[in-house]
């Protein structure tokens, strides 16, 4: 079970690094350059494709760290 919590841990710290890194970005690089309902339109496109799409990736790279640690372990 400790096992699972700690590769849901990295799953949620990867997701949330990548999701901080991307809106960082966002808000330096374009914000400015937008009017207020293209930032909000930006904003609802962001959470509608950027945040499923970094959970996906999170808990791919989580698998991945699993599976890679159970071979690694068995060698």
């Amino acid at each position: 079970m400790k096992k699972y919590v700690i590769y849901f841990s990295l799953a949620t710290l990867n997701f949330v690094v990548n999701f901080l890194i991307y809106n960082y970005s966002f808000v330096t690089q374009a914000t400015p350059y937008l009017h207020e309902e293209q930032r909000v339109e930006s904003a609802i496109a962001m959470f509608e494709v950027t945040v499923p799409a970094f959970l996906a990736s999170s808990c791919f790279m989580a698998l991945l760290f699993y599976f890679a640690a159970n071979k690694l372990n068995k060698k």
